[in-house]
């Protein structure tokens, strides 16, 4: 922890004002509690609030950030109004992020130093972090060197509740990349996960295709699943869909 909150020094000397960019996973939410410890209140977390958004990723976010004590504000942007997006092409996140860092500056200032929860295992070639490089975004983790088994050593020993929390996505991911993301199927898959989040699934993901709905869960919540078996297939016949799948989410 002390040579990320080094790294974050060293970057910010001469930085008047610094915001990260926070989900509320482990990755960003580790960059807030390092920010917060090396720039104080010169730091804030924000965590984007929009219809991509599942709800308890939001809540997430704003847990962690009260526990790490850091200042957070939400970033509320309409995101399927960009065509890019709303298309759901193969450069969507590109778009998506080039949004929301476009309004963080906007917000907060040209002058205000981003930082994220990219870390050294991420793939260099994913859209959205050629957008983090084109607003200069500050990337402490990859910085210092930290794979995803670093950060989740390191949040464990700080004791961050969310260390062993499985990596999230929004909700758009759950879309087959070239059909458009319109509204009744961005909802059918946030009913679908908030169904079980409701019963104590505290992290998974819904999708569906050709009728069938895929459920990917940790191993541990496999007895809610079953349980829920007959309520849950209620859901999903009025969602329009026939069945349902699950798989085993890997953190």
């Amino acid at each position: 922890m002390e040579m990320l909150i080094s790294v974050i020094r060293q970057r910010c000397v001469a930085v008047d004002r610094a915001v990260v960019a926070m989900s509320g996973g482990v990755d960003s939410t580790l960059v807030a509690a390092a920010a917060a410890a090396a720039m104080g209140v010169r730091c804030v977390a924000v965590t984007v609030q929009s219809e991509l958004t599942a709800p308890r990723d939001f809540t997430r976010a704003v847990e962690m950030a009260e526990h790490i004590g850091i200042e957070h504000h939400p970033l509320c942007i309409r995101l399927r109004e960009i065509k890019e997006v709303r298309r759901n092409t193969e450069l969507r996140c590109y778009h998506c992020k080039r949004a929301i860092f476009d309004l963080m500056r906007l917000e907060y200032g040209d002058d205000t130093l981003i930082m994220d929860g990219t870390n050294k295992d991420d793939d260099p070639k994913r859209p959205g972090l050629k957008t983090a490089k084109e607003f200069g975004v500050f990337s402490p983790l990859k910085e210092a060197g930290m794979t995803k088994a670093d950060v989740r050593r390191v949040a464990k020993s700080i004791e961050l509740p969310n260390w062993d929390t499985p990596s999230e996505s929004c909700l758009a991911t759950r879309i087959p990349t070239g059909i458009p993301l319109n509204q009744q199927r961005l909802e059918m898959v946030r009913a679908m996960e908030e169904f079980f989040h409701a019963r104590g699934v505290k992290t998974l993901r819904a999708r569906h295709d050709n009728l069938v709905a895929t459920i990917e869960v940790l191993s541990q919540y496999n007895a809610i699943i079953e349980k829920n078996h007959d309520r849950f297939m209620e859901l999903i016949s009025d969602l329009g869909l026939r069945s349902y799948r699950v798989c085993v989410l890997k953190g």
